[in-house]
C-alpha cells in the first residue's frame, strides 16, 4: 500500500488540529490512524502533542506523543513533538502547577512553527476538550485559534454523544474556528440491542444536527492498545479513516 513520497502543498492543508468532546474518547487513536494513512500514501506528515499529562517514566514509551511520533515514522525531537510533559493525570494547568512549572504558549508556538517548516502536513493533538485550561488565562480554544488550523472533533458514539458533540461544535463556531469533520468513536463494544439503538440514535441525530461531515462510528478493537502499531495500521485503511483523509485533503484544496 505504500506509495512513493510526494510533496503535497497543493493538495492538503498545512495542518489540522484534533480535539475531542471529552477525555478518553479516542483522540490519539484517530490521530495516529490518520497519520499512518497519510504516511502510507507518501505524504510527509509531522505530529505534535503540545501538552501531555499523566506520563511517568514507566509509561513514557506508550505516551500519546510517542505513539504519534511512531505512527509518523518521525525523527523530530520530542522537545518539539511534545514541549510539555507532566506526571499528574489532570488538566495541563493543574499538572504544571503540581510540578511548580509554567506552560508558556510562546514555547508551544515556537515548536509548532519549527515542525510546520519541516513537513508538508502537521497533525496536532490537543489535551482533553476545547475548554481544558492550558494556562491561567488560555484554554484549548485559544491554542487552536493561535495555531490557525482547522479542527477535527472526536466524540463518543454512545449515549451522551449528541450533547457533548453539539456543545463542542458550538464552542468552535463561536470562535470562528473551521471544522473539518466530527468523528464518532466506539469507546466500548456494542453488545446489546439497547446499546445498538443508542449508537444508531447518536449517529442519526448528529448526522442531522452537527452541520459538518460526520464519520463513523469507527470499529471497536479491544486489543488495539496491546498491539498498537499493528492495530493502528489496520484502522488506517478502514473506510472511516480513508474518508477522513479525503476530507482533510479536500479542505486543503478549497482553502489554498
Amino acid at each position: 500500500m505504500r506509495r512513493a513520497k510526494t510533496k503535497s502543498h497543493q493538495s492538503s492543508p498545512r495542518g489540522v488540529f484534533i480535539t475531542a468532546t471529552d477525555t478518553g474518547v479516542g483522540k490519539t487513536l484517530v490521530a495516529a490512524a490518520l497519520v499512518a494513512h497519510l504516511r502510507q500514501r507518501g505524504i510527509d506528515v509531522g505530529v505534535m502533542k503540545p501538552v501531555e499529562t499523566g506520563v511517568t517514566p514507566s509509561t513514557k514509551a506508550q505516551s500519546d506523543g510517542a505513539r504519534l511520533r511512531e505512527a509518523a515514522g518521525s525523527h523530530d525531537p520530542m522537545a518539539e513533538v511534545c514541549p510539555y510533559v507532566f506526571r499528574c493525570p489532570v488538566a495541563p494547568l493543574s499538572a504544571a502547577r503540581a510540578e511548580g512549572k509554567t506552560i508558556r504558549v510562546a514555547t508551544i508556538l515556537h515548536a509548532f512553527r519549527a515542525l510546520r517548516r519541516k513537513h508538508d502536513l502537521l497533525i496536532v493533538e490537543g489535551a482533553g476538550g476545547v475548554h481544558v485550561p492550558i494556562t491561567g488565562t488560555l484554554d484549548g480554544l485559544d491554542l487552536m485559534e493561535r495555531m490557525g488550523l482547522p479542527v477535527i472533533v472526536v466524540g463518543r458514539s454512545d449515549l451522551g454523544g449528541v450533547n457533548h458533540a453539539l456543545l463542542t461544535l458550538t464552542a468552535l463556531r463561536q470562535r470562528k474556528i473551521p471544522i473539518v469533520a466530527l468523528v464518532l468513536n466506539r469507546v466500548r463494544p456494542v453488545r446489546t440491542t439497547i446499546a445498538r439503538t443508542q449508537e444508531q440514535s447518536t449517529s442519526v441525530l448528529l448526522g442531522r444536527l452537527a452541520k459538518v461531515p460526520v464519520i463513523g462510528p469507527l470499529p471497536y478493537h479491544s486489543g488495539v492498545t496491546r498491539t498498537w502499531p499493528d492495530g493502528i495500521l489496520q484502522l488506517a485503511w478502514t473506510v472511516e479513516i480513508m474518508a477522513l483523509a479525503k476530507l482533510v485533503s479536500a479542505y486543503g484544496r478549497e482553502k489554498l
